[in-house]
C-alpha cells in the first residue's frame, strides 16, 4: 500500500506541474512503464483516488479526487506522527546519555562530523545546561568532554573514532 501512496503522490505532483500530463509523462515521473501506469491508474480509479475525463477521442485527462487527497493527507499525518514519536524517543536517549556524562563531570558535548539529529543534541544540551560544540572528524578526542561521532560519517571513520573512545551515535540510537 505504501508503494501505491508513493505513486499517487508522484501522480499528484506531476499533475500539479502539468495538469494535462499524458500517461507517458505520469509513468516517466513515477519511474514505471506505461503499461504498469495504465494498470495503476485503473486501480486508482476503482479506489476513487483518480478521476478520468475524456478530453477528445485520443486524450484523457487525469485528476486526483478528494478521496485521493484525503488518502495522501492521512498517510502524511501518520508519517509525521511516527517521526515525531521517534524524535522524542531519541531525544530521551540523548538526554539520558548527556545527563549521565554530566554526572561524571563532563560539561561539554562535542559532535564530530555530521548528524541528521544534530538539532536534538543541541536541544538536549540546552535543557541540561551543557555546552555543545562541533569538530571535524580529524580533530582529537577531548578527554573531559562527551565526544560523539555523527552517523553521517563514513563507516571507516565511525569505526576509527569509536575505537579511539568516541560514543557512536548509531549504537545509542540502535539500543532503543
Amino acid at each position: 500500500m505504501n508503494t501505491d501512496v508513493a505513486t499517487l503522490q508522484s501522480i499528484a505532483a506531476t499533475l500539479e506541474e502539468e495538469p494535462m500530463a499524458s500517461q507517458r509523462v505520469l509513468a516517466e515521473n513515477a519511474g514505471m512503464s506505461i503499461g504498469l501506469m495504465n494498470a495503476v491508474l485503473k486501480r486508482f480509479v476503482e479506489r476513487g483516488w483518480i478521476m478520468l475525463t475524456n478530453v477528445n477521442m485520443r486524450k484523457l485527462a487525469y485528476a486526483v479526487t478528494p478521496e485521493g487527497i484525503a488518502e495522501l493527507t492521512a498517510r502524511s499525518h501518520s508519517f509525521a506522527k511516527r517521526n515525531f514519536e521517534l524524535a522524542n524517543k531519541y531525544n530521551d536517549s540523548l538526554c539520558t546519555l548527556i545527563s549521565n556524562a554530566k554526572d561524571k563531570g563532563k560539561t561539554t558535548v562535542i559532535l564530530y562530523g555530521q548528524s541528521y539529529i544534530r538539532f536534538l543534541l543541541i536541544y538536549a544540551c540546552e535543557i541540561l545546561n551543557v555546552t555543545f560544540k562541533e569538530k571535524t572528524i580529524d580533530e582529537p578526542l577531548v578527554e573531559n568532554a562527551l565526544c560523539i561521532v555523527g552517523e553521517l560519517n563514513s563507516e571507516e571513520d565511525i569505526d576509527r573514532l569509536e575505537k579511539a573512545g568516541f560514543t557512536n551515535l548509531l549504537n545509542l540510537l540502535n539500543e532503543d
